[in-house]
């Protein structure tokens, strides 16, 4: 037996399926939660690197979110090698100097606005994410192995094999992103990395320069 999905709707919101299934969720045990893995960038482009989709890819590509955790090795004051004594010499976007035990782009101190799921365990962190990467879509959006593996199976058409979907259903359930109501909401979030330490901060400047939107429903080609 398989079943084939050829449109779940918008992560989690598929009352059909859960009542299709509910018999099988309550009788096959599930083996713990589905971990919701860190993937990296790169793996969001394979969908968000289009015009049709958003084309978000490209707005982090050439923002300074992409390159914040170079910034780390090459902006430090002259250079990230000099050390003072027993520490390492930052110097902030404010102007601020700092000493550090470690280099800037070890020291826990940089890292969680530098570089993404900086802070977490590495169970959560999928073979294909890089953080050197800096400040990628997840940091604000959450990991997405979830999303990207449901947007595979709505887009390949195939049956899911009966063994498989108390898994998919468990995929589907932790797969919606972090999304953001309106500016305001995202002007808090920027606000918890850029508060000052880095130098002036302007949301209505600096927000245009990486807005990207989605569409509200992405169309999928029919198998």
């Amino acid at each position: 037996m398989s079943i084939q999905i050829r449109r779940l709707t918008a992560y989690g919101k598929f009352p059909k399926l859960c009542a299709w299934f509910a018999a099988i969720i309550m009788a096959v045990p599930l083996a713990g939660q589905t971990q919701n893995q860190y993937v990296g960038a790169e793996r969001c482009a394979a969908c968000h690197a289009f015009d049709k989709q958003g084309d978000m890819f490209r707005a982090w590509q050439t923002s300074k979110h992409a390159a914040a955790y170079r910034t780390l090795v090459t902006d430090s004051t002259k250079a990230e090698a000099e050390k003072y004594q027993d520490l390492w010499i930052v110097k902030m976007g404010s102007g601020k100097v700092y000493g550090l035990p470690t280099p800037a782009a070890e020291a826990p101190e940089c890292l969680p606005c530098h570089a993404t799921a900086a802070n977490v365990s590495q169970a959560l962190i999928a073979p294909s994410f890089n953080p050197k990467d800096g400040v990628q879509c997840e940091s604000c959006h959450g990991p997405g192995s979830a999303h990207a593996e449901v947007e595979t199976i709505k887009r390949s058409g195939k049956a899911i094999p009966a063994e498989d979907v108390a898994r998919v259903l468990q995929l589907v359930e932790v797969s919606k992103l972090k999304t953001f109501a309106d500016e305001n909401e995202i002007r808090k979030r920027c606000q918890t990395c850029h508060d000052g330490m880095c130098g002036d901060f302007s949301f209505d400047k600096m927000w245009p320069m990486i807005k990207h939107s989605s569409p509200k429903e992405l169309k999928h080609d029919k198998p």
